[in-house]
């Protein structure tokens, strides 16, 4: 006897063809038959004009800090993402090294609001503690890697230094990561040269674990910063993966089929590079990224008070990078702890109402939220977004946190309906047959990621599974009203339990903590 069957649905293996209609066997978690035989289940799920694939994953997931503070992850799970790779664009919860340890503990409980971990097995150990909805695998922080070995500062790693962060990145490949990332417009990552990033990516590659990069420029020097990662890859053999791949500011508009040739001519010389999206026209970071990176040296006290005493050139620069992402009418105050009037306006807006000029204004709020103050940039073309989309090495990352419906504050939209979202404008826009948009949800990430058990529907593998319906799969979330559920995702299985029944939230966790390898 079975666990559960799904049966009558049309069923996509997650590799691009064509669904078959069968029923789907699980027992024990895993997915122990695919036929068109009628055997019994303890429970059974009619999936009659839906859709049965394999659980999405989010390679590009902020949730670190979830599994511990909102174990049902609800925006995510009722999109039908069955696992989340976090640690993305340099920050994660891990490593850390005695050494530098109450650095390490401030750069966490700033960017988290938690504690860090020793390593990534402590990581998943206390995730598996307290069970998760999802599967969480984790990548290395390059700013963690940096601050556990040299603490915050902005320079460059001397021999033993370097020694030492190849070292600490091995450990953490070993113990089970499935990768490094690194942020290059968030410091401390920010800090580090093309030599030291070529030198940790040979690990990388020793371990053939992916490189997950935030570029060091997305707007007016993207073409330069595309050089500067596919160089790296091609120096060291790393897999390259390009963090939410986008042409940031109007001068760059409509020149995405130049962008992606470049990936593509280095794919033709054999470098590997895959890339992901997110299926939005507005980008959301922390309101600090408009402070130049070298203002940032010491952590978030040291940049508050050189913002309040105006050092260097802050100030231009501040207004040269806001421009940069469109100007003030383009940036929205999104979540400003304890500063609830800034929120849901642009900074043109709040600076009329203050009497300040939009740097002052970004100033003033850098410094009342001390600098935690995060904002939606509406800087990106559509037609840009569309043309990335329709690549077949492209895969969907939120960029967003498991948030839930009920949260106070009204973030990126992308939280909520970044899968909901990417299916509705494919299938809207006719951009690709739905077989190969499951394809770039499921099995293009678990290849990248070298994940050999999920991903992909197939006899064995773990019992991941979404039933959903392919015609009407949709976001109901706006940039105005985000927390809304996605409509069409019908059941949601992680690991043979079933997490979403009708649409419904189950509260039945059946995540794991996941690691390469193990």
């Amino acid at each position: 006897m079975y666990d559960l069957k799904i049966v009558g649905g049309a069923v996509y293996d997650g590799l691009g063809g064509e669904p078959i209609f069968a029923n789907v066997y699980i027992k024990d978690g895993k997915i122990a038959e695919i036929s068109n035989q009628n055997k019994e289940a303890k429970e059974q799920i009619n999936a009659q004009g839906l859709c049965v694939a394999p659980g999405f994953i989010d390679i590009h997931s902020h949730s670190d800090q979830v599994p511990f503070r909102n174990g049902n992850a609800e925006c995510q799970v009722r999109q039908g993402v069955t696992t989340e790779i976090v640690g993305n664009c340099g920050e994660a919860l891990f490593p850390s090294l005695p050494e530098h340890q109450s650095e390490t503990e401030d750069y966490c409980k700033h960017h988290f609001g938690t504690k860090g971990y020793d390593s990534v097995s402590d990581y998943t150990s206390a995730v598996n503690d307290v069970k998760y909805v999802n599967n969480i695998g984790g990548l290395v922080g390059h700013s963690n890697l940096r601050i556990a070995v040299m603490g915050y500062v902005n320079r460059d790693p001397d021999e033993k230094e370097m020694q030492t962060l190849c070292d600490l990145l091995e450990r953490e490949l070993q113990r089970g990561a499935f990768g490094m990332s690194i942020g290059l417009i968030y410091p401390p990552s920010a800090f580090s040269k093309k030599e030291e990033l070529i030198a940790l990516a040979r690990v990388l590659a020793k371990h053939d674990a992916i490189l997950s990069v935030h570029m060091r420029n997305e707007g007016p020097r993207v073409f330069e910063a595309v050089d500067e990662v596919i160089e790296i890859a091609e120096k060291s053999g790393v897999h390259l993966e390009i963090s939410h791949l986008k042409l940031m500011g109007k001068s760059q508009w409509g020149k995405a089929p130049e962008l992606t040739q470049k990936i593509e001519a280095a794919r033709k010389r054999g470098v590997n590079v895959t890339c992901d999206q997110y299926p939005f026209t507005a980008t959301c970071t922390s309101l600090s990224v408009l402070v130049p990176h070298w203002a940032h040296e010491g952590g978030t006290d040291m940049l508050c008070k050189r913002v309040e005493a105006c050092d260097g050139d802050i100030l231009e620069a501040i207004q040269n990078e806001m421009e940069n992402r469109g100007g003030p009418d383009c940036v929205m105050a999104l979540i400003c702890d304890g500063y609830k009037e800034y929120e849901g306006k642009f900074i043109s807006e709040i600076s009329k109402e203050l009497a300040l000029s939009p740097v002052e204004t970004v100033r003033k709020i850098l410094l009342d939220t001390h600098g935690s103050a995060c904002c939606n940039y509406f800087s990106i073309n559509e037609q840009d977004v569309k043309y990335i989309m329709s690549k077949d090495y492209v895969s969907v990352g939120s960029d967003g946190v498991a948030r839930d419906y009920t949260c106070r504050e009204t973030p990126h939209p992308r939280n909520f309906a970044a899968f909901s979202q990417y299916f509705q404008t494919v299938r809207e826009n006719k951009i690709m047959p739905l077989s190969k948009m499951i394809r770039k949800a499921t099995s293009l990430t678990a290849e990248t990621l070298g994940l050999t058990d999920r991903g992909v529907l197939k006899e064995g593998y773990c019992a991941d599974i979404v039933v959903f319906d392919g015609e009407n799969f949709s976001s109901r979330s706006t940039f105005l009203e985000p927390k809304k559920a996605p409509i069409g995702m019908q059941y949601v299985i992680v690991n043979g339990i079933v997490a979403v029944e009708n649409g419904e939230l189950t509260c039945k966790r059946g995540g794991n903590a996941i690691l390469k390898n193990k």
